[in-house]
């Protein structure tokens, strides 16, 4: 049981072309007496087994660790099984963090941050204005490291676009594999009309990839990672699906992937992601 508990709002960032979560939601702390009374609504269905929260609102981690170990503190004042927390964090938020920042959070059992990696090809980065490069990814994967947290990278297959799935696979590759990632978590992306890409779609900046194109850059992807990681390819944006253990299940998984691209029908797969994920183009 790992309960959430909403400790902000919106994004620090707020800029990125594949998103429109927190459009014109500006990033703000949540009050602290909200943030109480949250506590007081998960303590009353706590167990002895409730032992790690995650917090939620946009990139929380983002947060002064002064105020993040207030909300430590008043969470394990009420629950005092609690020793762990998680949360979505975007790499930049590590970076303006020190070192002895981080090793106070680590000391506080926050571990197994997830972090939209998306990328490692500065290009992409860049077009879809993520506000971090592949530098930043290993240095602050690194720091990471340092400090005993671990962490989880998300993927993002089609991010470079139509034409583009093999350099984005293989520069991302490497920087994960640099970075060192407990787990990869892929996601195929999947574009609407809400969100500021839909301009460059429209302008013909930007193509989406194909579903065929989206598979084999997954599968070019996972056999250049050089890193030991749990790979998860679960997502329901994802039209094969797997996961496995690097290095070790590398080989069954392409295996498996090269079972099934080749059966793979275009239009099958298209009007599948549209049912399931409705306004695509």
């Amino acid at each position: 049981m790992c309960p959430m508990l909403q400790v902000s709002d919106g994004c620090t960032h707020g800029k990125c072309r594949f998103c429109d979560i927190y459009t014109g939601v500006p990033f703000r702390s949540s009050p602290m007496e909200e943030i109480v009374e949250d506590i007081e609504e998960i303590a009353r269905t706590a167990t002895a087994l409730t032992r790690r929260i995650y917090l939620t609102g946009g990139n929380p981690l983002a947060l002064p660790n002064e105020r993040l170990l207030e909300i430590f503190d008043a969470v394990e004042a009420r629950i005092p099984t609690v020793n762990s927390y998680g949360g979505f964090c975007r790499i930049m938020d590590i970076a303006r963090k020190t070192d002895s920042e981080l090793a106070e959070l680590a000391s506080r059992g926050v571990n197994d941050l997830a972090i939209g990696a998306e990328s490692g090809w500065d290009e992409v980065l860049a077009f879809m204005e993520k506000g971090q490069t592949a530098a930043d990814l290993v240095e602050q994967g690194e720091r990471l490291h340092k400090a005993g947290i671990d962490f989880t990278f998300f993927y993002l297959a089609g991010l470079a676009g139509a034409g583009k799935g093999t350099e984005n696979a293989l520069a991302s590759a490497k920087a994960f594999s640099a970075a060192r990632p407990r787990t990869i978590l892929i996601v195929t992306l999947t574009p609407t009309k809400t969100w500021p890409l839909a301009e460059d779609i429209a302008a013909g900046r930007w193509s989406p990839a194909g579903e065929v194109e989206a598979a084999q850059e997954i599968r070019t992807f996972i056999e250049h990672l050089d890193c030991p990681a749990k790979i998860v390819c679960s997502h329901d944006s994802d039209i094969i699906r797997f996961d496995g253990l690097l290095p070790g299940d590398k080989e069954k998984m392409l295996q498996l992937m090269d079972a099934y691209i080749p059966k793979m029908n275009e239009r099958s797969a298209r009007l599948l992601r549209e049912m399931i994920h409705k306004a695509t183009f």
